[in-house]
């Protein structure tokens, strides 16, 4: 599903000495092959992992490829050509970081309608002249990617290594060799990336020394991409590290306190943030922040920060500047109503099923209330406009309130319309609806009877409250004119009618 990513970093130099040169390429491309559906978010992804390096991880403009697109033999040539200028520019101590996103299956990236073997990439920053390598690849399968000769799996995230003994290769994976590399439309972007890139800017910095570790990055990053997939419908993502490290110390991907530009979070509570830009696009979809202040490396411009309490959320609007710090205190958050979004989740969408109790108006207006049951079937996808289906069957009873005559009513009624969602979970439907009513009176006493159909046409709503699990406790109504033929002729009749029941969303 996503993309492989291939990584090469950085360590923080003794004051004595000039630090490390870092060497940075993120390779990008959303089309992959046949019949795999195109990613929105590779290409940014790439864009995502080089800007973090620029801004907080030292590596300069001329020192990066970015590669976006690109086929199987581009980035062959692409890399033969950056690998002489290693040959001819670094030095044994620097350090390379290279990164690609695209679909892929256990031994090859698939670049714009082509396929390139991993064991290439993989090759190549094995054989760079450098004396550290990281390797991330944020693919389906990519945790076949780690097994290369030499690389051990990790039994914890406490090492460090130091300057200038450091050498060695890492490789860190999205996923693991069997599992499915994901993309969220709420972080814009693959979930790996995206806590990994959040990790980069700050996020995982836990000593508050404005450096963040190898260690510190994928703790970060490791815990944070499952709890984002543990819902999903593809399953758990468990992202993998093997290394083949030499040397005592402390690894540094990034020193975000260095960045010209910078957020500080200065409120002590630990919590989840939003980081959006003024047009209301993802920057950082998902941050956690632990106790204590914390620093984010951002590019200048306008954010909207949003974090939650209780049952508000908080939010704050903030410029960064170009060359300085913009600090946030408590004192400027701004309280802000809940509220209603659109469903995001995998084009395979999901199914939801209403039973329960049902009352009615009754189409003629001399019989009593419509007693009965309802189930309601709607299949909802992501989508910024219409996004559910509805299918809705009834069956209700009622008897004239003078005559001996009774009636049933057989409801169909089919939808188009609207779902949303809040962050609590709840559920607000809103649809077009068009259907009909069968109705059968009869006489209990002669056993005459008779039947009609009504057409009929009218607005529907529906609110899903999760109680546990996939379980939901539901309200549905619905109302409209229905086109009735009575002794008298024919006639428009308001109608409309409600039930309460459980729901499960699949």
């Amino acid at each position: 599903m996503i993309g492989a990513f291939l990584l090469a970093l950085l360590a923080a130099s003794p004051p004595a000495e000039p630090g490390p040169r870092r060497f940075a390429i993120a390779v990008g491309t959303n089309q992959g092959i046949g019949s795999d559906a195109p990613l929105r978010y590779a290409e940014r992804d790439a864009r995502s992992v080089l800007s973090v390096l620029g801004e907080a991880g030292g590596v300069r403009p001329e020192d990066s490829l970015l590669l976006l697109g690109a086929t199987a033999d581009e980035l062959r040539a692409r890399l033969a050509r950056f690998g002489e200028r290693l040959q001819e520019q670094a030095r044994p101590g620097d350090q390379l970081f290279v990164y690609v996103s695209s679909h892929a299956e256990a031994e090859a990236l698939h670049l714009s309608g082509t396929r390139l073997p991993i064991r290439e990439v993989v090759h190549f920053v094995e054989q760079a002249p450098v004396g550290v390598a990281l390797l991330v690849v944020d693919s389906c399968q990519s945790g076949r990617a780690a097994r290369i000769k030499g690389l051990k799996p990790l039994p914890d995230i406490r090492m460090s290594v130091e300057q200038p003994q450091i050498a060695g290769r890492i490789i860190i994976t999205a996923s693991a060799a069997d599992e499915s590399a994901q993309e969220s439309d709420a972080l814009a972007g693959s979930i790996f990336t995206h806590h990994l890139v959040a990790a980069l800017r700050g996020a995982a910095d836990l000593t508050g020394d404005g450096r963040i570790t190898l260690a510190e990055a994928y703790a970060y990053s490791y815990a944070r991409t499952i709890e984002s997939s543990l819902l999903s419908h593809a399953g758990v993502q468990h992202p993998h590290f093997r290394f083949d490290l030499q040397g005592q110390g402390e690894l540094i991907l990034t020193s975000p306190a260095t960045a010209s530009s910078l957020l500080t979070l200065a409120i002590p509570e630990p919590g989840d943030w939003t980081v959006t830009t003024s047009s209301g696009e993802p920057f950082l979809g998902l941050v956690r922040k632990g106790e204590g202040v914390a620093t984010l490396a951002l590019p200048a411009g306008s954010y909207l920060l949003t974090t939650r309490k209780e049952r508000s959320a908080l939010t704050a609007r903030v410029e960064v500047p170009p060359a300085g710090r913009i600090e946030v205190t408590r004192d400027q958050l701004v309280p802000s109503g809940l509220v209603f979004h659109p469903i995001k989740g995998s084009a395979s969408g999901r199914w939801m099923l209403h039973l329960g109790p049902a009352l009615g108006r009754p189409l003629v207006s001399t019989f009593g209330p419509m007693v009965g049951a309802n189930t309601q079937l709607q299949y909802a996808w992501a989508s910024d406009a219409l996004n559910v289906v509805t299918a809705a069957l009834g069956l209700k009873h009622g008897r004239h309130e003078q005559m001996q005559l009774l009636q049933n009513d057989f409801e169909l009624r089919l939808g188009v319309g609207r779902l949303m969602r809040d962050p609590e979970g709840l559920q607000l439907q809103l649809s077009a609806e068009l259907g009909g009513f069968l109705a059968r009176q009869w006489e209990p006493g002669t056993g005459n009877a008779s039947f009609g159909f009504q057409p009929y046409t009218g607005a529907a709503g529906a609110l899903w409250v999760p109680i546990t699990g996939p379980l939901r406790l539901t309200f549905l109504g619905n109302a409209g004119p229905a086109w009735v033929r009575t002794l008298s002729g024919h006639h428009l009749v308001w109608t409309y009618g409600g039930s309460v029941g459980m729901g499960l969303v699949q």
